[in-house]
């Protein structure tokens, strides 16, 4: 085991030792993966979730990978990654969330995150180069973008392709760092996958390098999840689908569903300022102010365990409890409580307990209705056969 505080004067990396090493936390774990390539050597921390420290068995869990701070400029994902850790631990809370069914969700779930993927590039861009986004040290140099050195499509170049910006390497798995995360996802075997990046405020699903998203069931409940997230947590102003409006080649979440076969596999864009000078870096991929840094960190967060909750529901890892009214309330609390009220078709708000019922009204008269024409024709079709009875008799 290493440990991460006394290794980095990253003061990011001391909070998070703080919420892992107190005494009320008895449910995470820190691992480190090192890895060696040409003389350049690279880190990778992993922190754990598990309810139950004890269970060693993963298997049968929902099982979740979360990376950030892929890209060393993005510094803000990593924030995220912290606020995250702080609500699993408990030492923050999440509002408007029903607690027993987040607690049923986490029962059942295992979580991996990766606080800084590109540890050595965070290096560079704390010692002042803000606009690094590549891999590297200020001694061994790579400027290796980890995002395009995956293998789906490796080393195809876009008419717009910047060298200074998206290096994929000498090839597929070049970098210590991304031979890492394919060992961590290939030992793991997660059922959802997001990497994590700023610059905008997006979405996405496979595919990056093509203007087109998978086909199938799969596709759809993928499609189903981050729509619901733009409308709960990024007030629809998130851009969903594939992309972003440019093709990338060799990325991580396409290789995650295309060769790793994980069932849910997305890239969070989570914040950008376009309005921001190009050479300001800094504030174009990071909040600059607490308001909106707490907002980014507060919406996010909050989208992800909305996230957790729906994919553990379309992958059937949440246990079936005795039915009874109060289960039928959670479903609101599913949705982060947006869903509880909402207009009908007559206009008129109404909780979403009432809407059932009142559909379950509006079915009854129908069948009722129906059960009396079936008899009406029935008694009919009766009395005639009994003329004709009668009428043979008399002839």
């Amino acid at each position: 085991m290493w440990v991460l505080c006394g290794s980095f004067p990253f003061s990011l990396l001391r909070a998070v030792c703080s919420i892992l090493l107190s005494d009320s936390v008895t449910f995470q774990q820190i691992e480190t993966y090192t890895s060696k390539n040409k003389g350049y050597q690279a880190e990778l921390d992993v922190v754990t979730y598990r309810q139950n420290r004890n269970e060693i068995e993963d298997n049968s869990k929902f099982r979740i990978l979360l990376s950030f701070g892929q890209h060393a400029r993005e510094l803000i994902t990593t924030e995220l990654a912290l606020k995250i850790l702080s609500i699993l631990s408990g030492e923050q809370s999440l509002p408007k969330r029903n607690p027993v069914l987040l607690n049923r969700t986490l029962q059942n779930t295992v979580i991996k995150v990766v606080p800084i993927e590109n540890l050595n590039g965070r290096r560079k861009v704390e010692a002042g180069e803000l606009c690094e986004r590549r891999n590297g040290l200020a001694s061994f140099r790579r400027g290796v973008d980890l995002n395009r050195n995956w293998s789906v499509d490796w080393g195809k170049k876009e008419e717009d392709f910047r060298p200074d910006e998206e290096n994929p390497g000498t090839g597929p798995f070049s970098e210590p760092e991304s031979q890492m995360m394919r060992k961590l996802s290939t030992s793991f075997e997660p059922h959802l996958w997001v990497n994590v990046h700023s610059g905008m405020e997006a979405l996405f699903m496979p595919y990056d390098h093509k203007n087109t998203t998978p086909k199938g069931v799969q596709s759809g409940k993928m499609k189903l999840i981050l729509e619901t997230l733009n409308h709960l947590h990024c007030g629809d102003r998130c851009v969903v689908g594939s992309g972003g409006g440019y093709l990338a080649h060799g990325t991580t979440t396409d290789y995650m569903f295309d060769i790793a076969k994980i069932p849910m596999a997305f890239t969070f864009e989570i914040y950008g300022d376009e309005k921001a000078d190009i050479n300001d870096c800094f504030k174009m991929f990071n909040p600059v102010d607490h308001p909106t840094f707490n907002r980014v960190l507060d919406e996010w967060s909050a989208a992800f365990f909305t996230m957790f909750e729906m994919g553990a529901h379309q992958m059937n890892f949440l246990q079936e409890s005795p039915f009874n009214v109060g289960n039928l309330i959670s479903i609101d609390d599913y949705l982060n409580g947006y869903l509880m009220e909402r207009k009908s078709r007559y206009g008129e708000k109404k909780e979403l307990l009432d809407l059932g019922l009142q559909e379950i009204r509006t079915y009854f008269r129908l069948f009722l209705l129906s059960s009396v024409l079936l008899l009406f024709m029935f008694c009919s079709r009766i009395t005639k056969t009994n003329r004709s009875l009668v009428s043979s008799v008399s002839l």
